[in-house]
């Protein structure tokens, strides 16, 4: 894990959307899509749950967020 990718979804948790993270982290959305879903595979658990207005943590996703803090 990066710590970029531990950034990125700390910031989608507080936004509560990829695409306004990635606005406020001045990325594209696929690029950042692209991180979370490779730290996903490297820890083989879904760390968010994508809802149609949004997204949020899963417990897993809570789990690996303050694991690094």
């Amino acid at each position: 894990m990066k710590m970029k990718q531990l950034e990125y979804l700390i910031k989608i948790a507080e936004c509560g959307s990829i695409s306004k993270a990635a606005q406020e982290l001045y990325i594209s959305q696929p690029s950042l899509t692209k991180a979370i879903s490779s730290l996903e595979e490297e820890f083989h658990v879904q760390l968010l749950l994508r809802k149609p207005r949004g997204v949020e943590l899963t417990i897993d996703g809570i789990d690996v967020v303050f694991a690094e803090k």
